[in-house]
Order: structure tokens, then C-alpha cells, then sequence
């Protein structure tokens, strides 16, 4: 019984990086997003991460390693910024929701039903708690 619990946990920290995604968004969507960061491929292949972005005519504006770069369109392959991923967040609420009710069912049963009444001795005490 243990076996599909641990594996239900292993499947919980798996998915709790499923929150965000990275998504190829375009100039005119990082400017309307806003976001703080996004990553950029370049066209060398090169993949820098761009802080403070901001698109302005046909170029990307922003700090690289704490230093202000201008990126020009022409120079760039993909831009990425952080999205939430609402699929892999249902996901991940699921099986932590099962998990947990599997940890909870396999926490308070014991498989063995205890009758309370086979625990009393009423000749012996007729003053406990189910004597009559």
C-alpha cells in the first residue's frame, strides 16, 4: 500500500514547478505584458535572460547581466516570457488532493476492525463507560 502512496507524492513535487511556463510570446506582447523578465534566443543561438524589457520600434530594450542592451528584431530567433500554465496546475492540484486523501485513508485505517465493546469487563467494573 505504500508503493502508489510514494508514488503519488514523487508525482506532487514533480508537478509543483507546473505553475509556469515559458511561452514564445512576440515584441508587441511583451510590450503589452509587461513582464519583469524574459528570455531571449538570439540568432546565434545564444540564450540571454533580459530584465526591465521593453520593445521600442523594432527593438527590445533591457539589462543583460546588469548591463543596458539594445536588441534589434532582425537579431533575435525566439523571446519567451513567464505564463501560467493552467493545465499543469489543475494537474498538480489533482494528484496533491488524491495524495493527500490517500495518505489520510491510509493514515486512520488499519485494515482491522475493533469492536469497543469486546474492550469492556463489566463484572469486574460495572462503573466504565457502555456498562449497563
Amino acid at each position: 500500500m505504500r508503493i502508489p502512496m510514494v508514488g503519488y507524492m514523487i508525482a506532487a513535487t514533480v508537478a509543483s514547478a507546473a505553475c509556469h511556463t515559458l511561452k514564445p510570446v512576440t515584441l508587441e506582447q511583451v510590450n503589452v505584458a509587461k513582464p519583469s523578465e524574459v528570455k531571449v534566443t538570439r540568432g546565434d543561438q545564444s540564450i540571454v535572460v533580459v530584465s526591465g524589457p521593453q520593445v521600442i520600434g523594432d527593438t527590445l530594450v533591457g539589462y543583460v547581466n546588469g548591463k543596458f542592451e539594445e536588441l534589434p528584431a532582425a537579431d533575435l530567433k525566439q523571446v519567451r516570457m513567464k505564463a501560467p500554465a493552467r493545465v499543469q496546475t489543475a494537474a498538480l492540484i489533482v494528484v496533491t488532493t488524491v495524495g493527500i486523501g490517500m495518505f489520510a485513508m491510509l493514515a486512520t485505517s488499519s485494515g482491522i476492525f475493533h469492536n469497543p465493546a469486546d474492550n469492556l469487563d463489566c463484572d469486574d467494573n460495572p462503573d466504565q463507560v457502555g456498562c449497563q
